[in-house]
């Protein structure tokens, strides 16, 4: 029974909604329930059998959404405009779906829609959605074919897995684009990582509350300790009073030797950049290909308008201290302070007064912070005034940024030049993909001095809350702690086991599909031998990829054997066969009386033989209860091996 049209018209507009779904999340909320309705109102004027709209009314429509859309997002064009455009260009082509390649064309744009929210979120949970997306796609294409709606999931199936080799074939040969498909004007400028470009009380802590996953690392050989893990990002050298930001004084371009280098720790990244800026480990004595070392041992990538997810090695000693040269101008840009937090600046030049040693110095105003009775908290008081007054001496209620800043300035007061550092602390550990996953809670702000010809990292928090740097954020602040979906309530032990199987899942989606970009493509043509990605080496890996997809099937084509037929059949056509031979235009479709018509030209003899052949045939084949196992007709088959009709004469055959 083949599909209704109707039935598979809707299927069409069934799945082409399902595929949109996650646009949802990435459009402005109004273009995709728009495209919802044009669906439905399809719906509708199928069921009813109603008359389609004029094309002049659906021109006249469409001139308002396209309008709305240019002042929701200012262009037409880019990843947000250019998938919002299609949308709605895709849902007012429904309306114009009259015959089957109407239908069919619609059918064909899903597809392409299906890939689109891929240019929003490349995660795994995109992937599946994406998968289910093209076997409801090929599910309607297959009711579009006729194929009868009860086999056609099963043959939407066996299509998509026919085409799955091909598939994997074409992405891992065809030459992949330097930078992202998407990189054109786009309305979305956050930063992937949720970093700010500065760093004032709350620029932290509104983080923390998110386990939005950051980026992911992967060690060679041995793992660090959880408190060895300071990742980098952004280096703040220059305060307001309430806010820092980057300075304009780079470090100077001639860094000395860092110790231990040769002992490095190894390890691969898998990040987005904020501004082009990197994570990594302190401190970086090397980086590798795509990526450049910069300025207070920071890593950006070469190129920098690229906000891509990115691949990169890099070694790192991580230590707390590293040998930096400071001239006396970069000495004096560390030191400067504006005008307010007056207390707090009296307190440091106290302990400049008290101590002449540097060291001692440093070690005073951490043991003078910790004696102060600060609390760790996500939710501190608002600050007023002059906020780190207001934090040392009154509230005392803070997060890292409220330490940092408080101890950088202090140590500015007290003569020893400092800058603030942000970026992530720690990480979860996934034992069974071996990798380090950071997340937004991870987020941290910390202090380094500079003393004695290095900058000695200092780490506030640690000094009032220390638990923090060798445990999760979520065991201090119960705000950051994991929750059940749904539940709302810390999930049992079968939960996290499950949720790091699909980190681990996650993670080698990552590795393996997402970052298979340009750099990694030709990296894999050379292991092959087939040199640089181009035309040449391109053909050659199709075609060799070909051979092996194809080789298998031939293969079984040429071994597999014909399932066994049952003596009646073969019998019936070895019957047919011998007909043939003698010049009977016989053929195995015909009926007994068929062939006996067809053989009345053979001697009186045969066509006796033959009738009782038949006849035989007949009552055995139709007879109640009647069965293929039946040992008759193994006597019967072999009476017919035993038949063998002359061939006729030619006068004969032509009734001459």
């Amino acid at each position: 029974m083949r599909s209704e049209p109707r039935l598979a018209h809707f299927a069409v507009l069934a799945a082409l909604a399902l595929t949109v779904l996650p646009l949802f999340l990435q459009l402005p909320p109004w273009v995709p329930l728009l495209f919802a309705l044009q669906l439905g109102g399809r719906a509708w004027l199928a069921w009813q059998g109603r008359q389609l709209p004029h094309r002049v009314w659906l021109l006249l429509a469409m001139i308002v959404p396209v309008l709305l859309l240019w002042l929701s997002l200012r262009t037409l064009v880019g990843r947000e405009g250019g998938v919002a455009l299609l949308l709605l260009l895709t849902g007012f082509k429904a309306f114009e779906t009259v015959t089957l390649r109407d239908w069919r064309v619609l059918l064909g744009l899903g597809f392409f829609l299906a890939a689109t929210p891929l240019l929003f979120d490349q995660s795994l949970p995109s992937a599946l959605w994406l998968l289910l997306s093209l076997f409801v796609l090929t599910w309607a294409m297959v009711l579009l074919a006729g194929v009868d709606s009860a086999a056609s999931p099963r043959a939407a199936a066996l299509a998509l897995l026919y085409a799955m080799p091909l598939m994997l074939l074409l992405f891992v040969a065809m030459p992949r684009l330097p930078g992202p498909l998407w990189s054109m004007p786009t309305t979305d400028q956050r930063a992937t990582s949720g970093l700010s470009d500065s760093l004032a009380p709350g620029s932290i802590g509104q983080m923390i509350p998110s386990r939005e996953p950051a980026f992911t690392a992967q060690f060679r050989g041995r793992q660090p300790a959880r408190e060895q893990l300071y990742w980098r990002v952004m280096v703040f050298d220059r305060f307001d009073g309430a806010r820092w930001t980057a300075g304009s004084v780079p470090d100077s371009g001639a860094v000395a030797p860092v110790p231990g280098a040769a002992s490095a720790l190894s390890y691969s990244i898998t990040a987005a950049p904020f501004k082009g800026a990197l994570p990594v480990l302190e401190h970086a004595v090397w980086a590798g290909e795509g990526v450049q070392q910069v300025a207070a041992q920071l890593v950006r990538r070469i190129d920098a308008r690229n906000e891509a997810r990115l691949r990169y090695d890099v070694r790192s000693v991580a230590q707390a201290a590293y040998p930096a040269v400071l001239s006396a101008e970069q000495r004096d840009h560390y030191l400067q302070l504006p005008a307010a937090n007056l207390r707090t600046r009296q307190q440091g030049e106290f302990f400049a007064r008290q101590f002449r040693d540097e060291a001692g110095r440093l070690g005073a105003l951490g043991a003078w912070l910790q004696q102060q009775g600060l609390r760790y908290t996500l939710s501190p008081p608002l600050l007023q005034g002059d906020v780190v007054d207001d934090f040392l001496f009154s509230s005392r209620q803070g997060f890292c940024e409220h330490f940092a800043s408080a101890f950088a300035t202090l140590a500015r007061a007290a003569g020893l030049p400092a800058r603030i550092v942000v970026g992530f602390q720690g990480g979860e550990f996934n034992a069974g993909g071996q990798f380090w996953l950071v997340r937004s809670s991870d987020a941290h702000a910390w202090t380094e001095v500079w003393l004695q010809g290095r900058w000695q990292r200092v780490d506030p928090t640690a000094l009032v809350a220390p638990s923090r740097i060798v445990s999760e954020v979520g065991e201090l602040v119960p705000e950051a702690q994991a929750v059940v979906p749904v539940l709302g309530r810390r999930p049992p032990a079968w939960w996290r086991s499950a949720h790091t199987q699909w980190q681990r899942a996650g993670f080698v989606w990552q590795q393996w599909v997402v970052d298979y970009d340009a750099r990694r493509q030709q990296s894999l043509f050379q292991r092959l031998g087939l040199g640089r990605v181009g035309v040449g080496s391109v053909m050659t890996l199709l075609l060799l990829g070909g051979v092996l997809l194809v080789l298998p099937l031939l293969l079984w084509l040429l071994w597999r054997r014909p399932p066994a037929r049952s003596y009646p059949v073969r019998g019936w056509l070895l019957l047919v066969s011998r007909l043939q031979q003698a010049g009977v235009a016989a053929v195995a479709s015909d009926t007994p009386a068929q062939l006996r018509d067809k053989a009345a030209l053979l001697a009186p003899v045969l066509q006796q033989q033959l009738a009782r052949l038949l006849a035989e045939w007949q009552q055995w084949r139709y007879a109640e209860g009647a069965s293929d196992a039946d040992p008759r007709w193994r006597g019967w088959w072999w009476q017919v091996r035993r038949f063998r009709p002359p061939k006729l004469a030619a006068k004969k055959r032509t009734g001459r």
